[in-house]
């Protein structure tokens, strides 16, 4: 008896299986639907709802549910990732390939720039930004600035002079962040997809443009970063020796640049493209040290290896003109104290500052003297870059009325009065020595030097203020990029 309840289980469970395969359809069967666009709507899905509750349920149904069973509901509708897919046909991985649509050298962020955005954040650039970085030729950039084929360190240039020009306007204050986010994006791919012999002068500008801005957004972090890492691109490419040869004009007819350094490779750069690059590396040093000169941080650029010529005037550089200029060693000497050169550029009068900035960094930084020879050598030099600092200064208090201001000329004359500062405290908190005769020396430095640390206390907070009537504009400070 046992044997016959157990052959008749065995029937109704075959039987119950071969119906529930006719009801229900197959795993494969369901995906041919779906890949044939036959998908159920909401009225069918509850059409099939209101079926299975009307079918009554008996005992002998339970035997059936041994194993859990796969079925498909029909719930979702597809035809918004239709759309996704017929856009990218043929596409492994369909979502990724949205970047490269746009143009070459898309964002992914989705930062779109339309062409009158493009031209604000351009003119934006030269009108507010380009005095505080003149590295640019307005004319050579907007050769390139509209091309769609332009390469990936061009890319980066653009958005860094964006994202600097965005910051000093309230117009593009939203984008400002996007843009510096971008920015660093795009140049760490750059680093981590080109051969490390590749170097552009486009890159290091880029950098050169991120720092000014995280340092305008007291980001000290990631400026120190930045800076650094222009810092080292401008000395692979040697920048600091352009005009070795000691000619301007040889240097200027003949000068070439190494296939492994340059992507122009063999190709003699014209006039414009060799100030360009003397101009990128002033604006380097100037920035090394200044900020060396506030933190009390070692410089970067060494003065004694510096063959670059100055930058070329305003004019010169906007027209294409060249012009013939002197070496930094040549124009700053301790003998020509009787008058200051007066036709200076203001990026020009700012490197020599930054150049005095320098040395009084370097004059703090000294050890102590401890004989008579090395003080009297202490004081002659103390001597000597307090009165190439007095010189700028009387120029430089011309151009920082309010009357005609010079926002660039306004903060070198700050710069030298902070130097004037470090010149008189460094007297005053590390005296010469304990010797009757270095005591007597210190104080008539401290004398001599008293009434200038005065007058510069009192011409500082009108210098503030006239940069502070200057801009406006409240900094954004960086989003947290990559």
């Amino acid at each position: 008896m046992v044997e016959d309840l157990q052959i008749r289980l065995n029937e109704k469970q075959e039987a119950s299986a071969t119906e529930t395969r006719t009801r229900s359809p197959s795993h494969e069967e369901v995906n041919s639907d779906n890949e044939n666009g036959s998908i159920m709507d909401n009225n069918e899905v509850r059409s099939i709802q209101s079926t299975s509750t009307a079918t009554p349920i008996t005992l002998d149904d339970i035997h059936l549910w041994t194993q859990p069973l796969e079925v498909q509901f029909p719930m979702i509708q597809t035809g918004p990732w239709d759309s996704i897919e017929n856009s990218f046909p043929g596409s492994d991985f369909s979502a990724l390939d949205h970047t490269q649509e746009p143009s070459l050298f898309a964002m992914g962020v989705g930062l779109h720039i339309s062409p009158m955005m493009h031209n604000d954040l351009d003119q934006l650039y030269f009108d507010r930004a380009y005095m505080f970085a003149p590295i640019l030729q307005a004319h050579r950039y907007r050769s390139w600035s509209k091309q769609p084929n332009k390469s990936k360190q061009q890319t980066c240039l653009q958005h860094a002079m964006w994202t600097l020009a965005s910051s000093l306007s309230s117009q593009f204050q939203v984008a400002v962040r996007q843009l510096y986010g971008e920015t660093r994006q795009l140049l760490h791919e750059i680093e981590s997809e080109e051969p490390c012999n590749q170097i552009s002068i486009e890159q290091a500008q880029a950098w050169l443009l991120l720092a000014i801005y995280e340092l305008t957004c007291e980001d000290y972090h990631r400026w120190m970063m930045s800076a650094g890492k222009a810092f080292r691109l401008i000395q692979m490419m040697r920048l600091y020796e352009l005009d070795v040869h000691q000619n301007p004009l040889a240097t200027q007819a003949q000068e070439q640049y190494s296939p492994q350094l340059s992507p122009s490779g063999l190709v003699q750069d014209d006039w414009i493209d060799i100030e360009t690059k003397r101009r990128t590396f002033w604006l380097a040093y100037t920035i090394d040290r200044f900020t060396s000169m506030v933190d009390g941080l070692h410089m970067f650029f060494d003065d004694r290896m510096i063959r670059t010529l100055l930058p070329a005037p305003e004019a010169n550089f906007a027209s294409g003109r060249p012009a013939e200029m002197s070496f930094l060693t040549d124009l700053v000497r301790d003998v020509d104290l009787e008058r200051p050169d007066d036709d200076l550029s203001s990026f020009t009068e700012t490197v020599i500052v930054a150049h005095l900035c320098g040395r009084v960094l370097e004059h703090k930084q000294r050890p102590s003297p401890r004989t008579h020879d090395a003080t009297m050598e202490f004081c002659r030099r103390h001597r000597s870059i307090s009165a190439l600092l007095a010189q700028r200064i009387t120029m430089l208090r011309i151009h920082a009325s309010v009357e005609h201001l010079d926002p660039i000329l306004t903060f070198t004359a700050l710069a030298a009065y902070i130097s004037v500062l470090m010149l008189y405290d460094f007297i005053e908190s590390k005296p010469l020595g304990t010797k009757a005769q270095a005591m007597q020396l210190t104080k008539a430095l401290h004398a001599e030097y008293q009434q200038h640390a005065l007058d510069a206390v009192a011409d500082i907070p009108l210098l503030v203020v006239s940069l502070d009537q200057h801009f406006q504009v409240k900094q954004t400070p960086p989003s947290d990029g990559s």
